[in-house]
């Protein structure tokens, strides 16, 4: 089996929910050539969730939640998409 060697940023493993652009980009590599891919937290399968109206992706760890935000893919590599607005109760855009 031989030991892994992990050399990417430990962010993503501290618990804040959310992969890194590195971590992405790195992830985004291996799934497009056709490679297994393991969350970088507990080493379970990733799952690729497709937005197909906004044309958007987003991995997710099968076991633990952790995951990408919304991203899209092009000549400049991962794009992060933009959160969509927050609304209040009332279904109002929030007042800051």
């Amino acid at each position: 089996m031989g030991g892994m060697s992990d050399t990417r940023n430990t962010d993503s493993s501290s618990g804040s929910g959310s992969l890194s652009h590195a971590d992405v980009t790195q992830l985004w590599a291996k799934f497009r050539a056709g490679e297994t891919v393991h969350c970088p937290r507990d080493a379970h399968g990733i799952a690729l969730a497709v937005d197909g109206a906004a044309k958007a992706y987003r991995l997710v760890c099968t076991k633990c939640g952790l995951a990408s935000p919304w991203f899209s893919t092009g000549p400049s590599g991962v794009v992060f998409k933009s959160p969509p607005a927050t609304l209040n109760p009332n279904g109002n855009a929030a007042d800051e």
